[in-house]
């Protein structure tokens, strides 16, 4: 499940997730664009105000971040390949 469409994080506006985070709404923008990669703390409290593991939010954010700067995106390895 994307995270991030058509300006709504998981049906919240940047603006209402800056205020359960207590993040302002340029920082959420960067994470979410993937200007900026949060750290462990901001990543839990981003997790948390979106219901979301920490662990599946972590992969979508590094996957815009890896897209933002062009490269595709590493394909897993298939075992027996």
């Amino acid at each position: 499940m994307c995270i991030y469409n058509g300006g709504m994080i998981r049906g919240l506006t940047q603006q209402e997730l800056a205020r359960r985070t207590g993040f302002t709404q340029p920082r959420i923008s960067d994470y979410m664009t993937g200007k900026k990669a949060p750290g462990d703390t901001s990543l839990l409290k981003l997790a948390e105000a979106m219901d979301m593991d920490p662990a599946e939010l972590s992969k979508q954010l590094m996957l815009r971040r890896t897209l933002r700067k062009g490269k595709a995106p590493e394909q897993p390895e298939v075992p027996g390949e």
